[in-house]
């Protein structure tokens, strides 16, 4: 026998109805409440102490490594700060010669970071990943889009979109150049004898 969605209803109504309007706790909490009131608050514990200590230094240790690992970057950026701080105090020149100056000092610091990215032990040795095709091609793009740029920022020097994109496609060779080392390098083990 089946109930109808009305008997069903209707239960429900009875159920509800029959249901007790507030329950109360078996037993008084408050005291409990009051007891756990009235305690001072606990002082860190030795051991809470030593894992903090422990925390700092290891906090510390990672923000010193992670400072060594980006000094070379870092040099690099403040020489070229620097050379922008010492052309920006030459005596003032013509607008364009100054900064067809300062394009020409970028582009001979930017050279000489690749050549020194180029010198490194592995610069080589990526280029035999089977990995690299990708790499070069990117480099090669890079650097016809360069070009293109350095180009057109000797022909109009105070377009200041062209020097953002000019130092970005810079960036991104450096940076690309860097990955191309991170890859793994195929050896030949012909002829190694164990």
């Amino acid at each position: 026998m089946t109930l109808t969605p009305l008997s069903r209803e209707q239960q429900l109504e009875q159920l509800i109805n029959s249901a007790p309007k507030e329950m109360s706790p078996s037993h008084d909490l408050w005291q409990g409440i009051e007891k756990r009131m009235d305690k001072p608050l606990m002082s860190p514990t030795r051991q809470s102490q030593h894992g903090r200590l422990w925390a700092i230094a290891a906090s510390f240790i990672m923000l010193v490594a992670l400072g060594y690992s980006q000094l070379p970057y870092f040099n690099q950026l403040t020489t070229q700060q620097t050379e922008l701080a010492q052309n920006s105090a030459m005596p003032a020149q013509s607008g364009d010669a100054a900064l067809q100056l300062l394009l020409t000092q970028i582009a001979a610091s930017h050279q000489a970071q690749v050549d020194n990215l180029e010198q490194t032990t592995n610069a080589l040795a990526w280029q035999t990943s089977s990995f690299s095709a990708p790499v070069e091609q990117g480099l090669a793009e890079l650097r016809r889009a360069a070009t293109q740029i350095y180009q057109a920022l000797q022909a109009n020097p105070t377009d200041k979109q062209l020097w953002q994109l000019w130092l970005w496609v810079q960036q991104r060779e450096l940076d690309l150049l860097q990955q191309g080392q991170k890859l793994p390098i195929k050896n030949s083990t012909q002829g190694n004898i164990l």
